[in-house]
């Protein structure tokens, strides 16, 4: 299909006006009001002096608000800074200081979540370019107006935008900036991921086009929250494609089956700890006949049999590849591969237009198939910039247009690219570059074992794995028996010096899922160890 120049209100301009584009409980949203409302609220906005340029930072949860605001953003040229509700005062006033926020919209009553409480906590110098707050709600949210009064801000109903009499008509077109997303930020403090309308748009009508969203049918359900570039992108696709988005204003395990059933949902994203919540809270042999496509991050190596689990309940689970930078689905498994292919991250490039290659990272030299090293991507989804951060933006940039993933991966004969872990993640053992998975993957075979996690420690002896154990519950770690169980199974390189049992591992929350923070845990076992 030929490729469109888009910019975001003319994807989503596209559809019938009556066709229904966001279903909310009980509420359904059509194309045509969906622009109406991006309309009106684009018009509200600059009334509070909102114009290209500014940025307006959504502290919401899923609700047709966040995209609408999204929508009435691109009008103006103004950039949506994406804040994920379970941020709390440090990351808060961290985005909002850094983005230069003009508009903080937020709905105090949400889930209980004391947001008053969360904002007093922030020192003023972090909200001194907030000149207004935008207060959204279901109830008129009088109460909730009052107690942020003490802020010395105007305070504006999110009704008032939406019930602007001067709606605004233009769009700022496909070259204008229109999102900032924060990197999971493990180790150091996040950098801000800016988008421009064109990369949003361009790689939307890609992934619709190749992955089926086209398709008669096609309904996709997002659990995962707007904030994140996998729950944003896939709303930005569906809307590109002219279906119907299921909206989960916070994710449950047993309402997204229910869901997914009610609403015959085809297409989904999630991370396994997600989709093994909903398979466990679904009664049934083959609960989800509609799925078609369910793309999955894998984060947590216990579940490394999620997707055969899938295949027995008649689930398609296929191993995806994006970032913040190159956003969802740059890379996708084919759903009629094998099981030992499908449930690989990576897969093969979404469209022909982007590119994969692997470079060593130490000779700096282009790799061929299968030789694993950092993967390079280049492709119309990338992101402008880390905004603030040049010297960032230019260390990932090659000098012919290449973007440095940080990624671990290799090339396959047969095009497709096989993403294996983070730079960062991986352990250089024996003087082989080992990816961590590997050897948990092999500890958490033993029976005593619930879970595993390696990082690595510099000594005097080399680098050295060191295991962390959460134990099955009523057994201990015993290490001379776990070593055994390695040097039975795996290089003995890759066989850990030590063995510690350990309560929880160190995860930092994120708006794509869970993630192991294991800086922290080779920070854990510097403390602990001594060789």
């Amino acid at each position: 299909m030929a490729q469109r120049s888009d910019s975001l209100i003319e994807m989503v301009a596209r559809h019938p006006g009556a066709a229904p584009a966001i279903v909310d409980g009980e509420e359904s949203i059509s194309y045509g009001e969906l622009l109406g409302a991006s309309r009106r609220v684009a018009g509200g906005l600059a009334r509070l002096g909102v114009g290209s340029g500014d940025r307006v930072a959504l502290w919401l949860p899923n609700i047709p608000a966040w995209l609408v605001l999204s929508l009435a953003c691109a009008r103006l040229g103004a950039v949506v800074v994406s804040i994920n509700t379970r941020f709390r005062a440090v990351e808060v006033a961290d985005i909002v200081a850094r983005s230069g926020a003009r508009l903080l919209v937020l709905w105090p009553g949400f889930k209980d979540i004391d947001f008053n409480a969360i904002l007093r906590d922030i020192e003023p110098d972090a909200l001194a370019t907030v000149e207004t707050l935008v207060l959204y709600s279901e109830d008129g949210g009088q109460a909730d107006a009052a107690t942020l009064s003490g802020f010395g801000r105007p305070i504006v109903p999110y009704g008032e935008l939406d019930g602007c009499e001067d709606p605004y008509d233009g769009d700022a077109g496909r070259a204008a900036e229109c999102a900032i997303f924060t990197t999971s930020g493990t180790t150091k403090k996040p950098k801000m991921v800016l988008h421009t309308q064109h990369s949003v748009a361009d790689m939307s009508h890609i992934v619709a086009d190749a992955r089926g969203f086209r398709d008669d049918g096609t309904v996709t359900l997002v659990a995962l929250p707007y904030c994140g570039m996998f729950g944003f992108a896939l709303a930005m696709i569906t809307l590109a494609a002219g279906k119907p988005i299921i909206n989960m204003r916070f994710f449950d395990p047993a309402e997204a089956g229910r869901l997914i059933q009610q609403h015959c949902v085809t297409h989904t994203f999630g991370s396994d700890d997600l989709f093994d919540l909903i398979m466990r809270a679904t009664p049934g042999e083959r609960p989800f006949p509609s799925l078609r496509l369910c793309g999955y991050g894998a984060f947590n190596s216990a579940l490394g049999n999620i997707a055969a689990e899938g295949d027995a309940r008649g689930i398609p689970f296929v191993g995806i590849y994006g970032s913040s930078e190159v956003q969802a689905l740059a890379g996708c498994q084919s759903v009629d591969e094998p099981l030992e292919r499908r449930r690989q991250g990576g897969g093969y490039p979404t469209s022909k237009d982007i590119h994969f290659r692997v470079r060593d990272t130490e000779s700096g030299e282009l790799l061929p198939t299968g030789e694993a090293g950092e993967l390079e991507i280049k492709c119309t989804s990338l992101f402008e910039r880390y905004d603030g951060d040049e010297e960032a933006t230019r260390s990932t940039r090659t000098d012919d247009g290449y973007f440095r993933t940080g990624d671990l991966g290799y090339l396959d004969d047969d095009g497709r690219f096989l993403f294996l872990s983070r730079i960062g993640d991986v352990l250089r053992l024996g003087g082989f570059l080992t990816n961590p998975a590997e050897i948990e993957a092999h500890v958490d075979g033993h029976p005593s074992v619930a879970e595993c996690k390696v990082a690595a420690v510099s000594t005097k002896h080399g680098n050295l794995a060191i295991a962390f154990i959460i134990p099955t519950a009523g057994m201990a770690v015993d290490e001379d028996v776990l070593r055994q169980h390695c040097l039975d199974g795996i290089a003995k390189y890759k066989v850990p010096a030590r063995f510690l049992e350990i309560d929880a591992f160190p995860m930092a929350e994120s708006a794509n899922g869970t993630k192991l923070q294991r800086g922290k845990l080779t920070a854990m076992a510097e403390e602990q160890i001594n060789l």
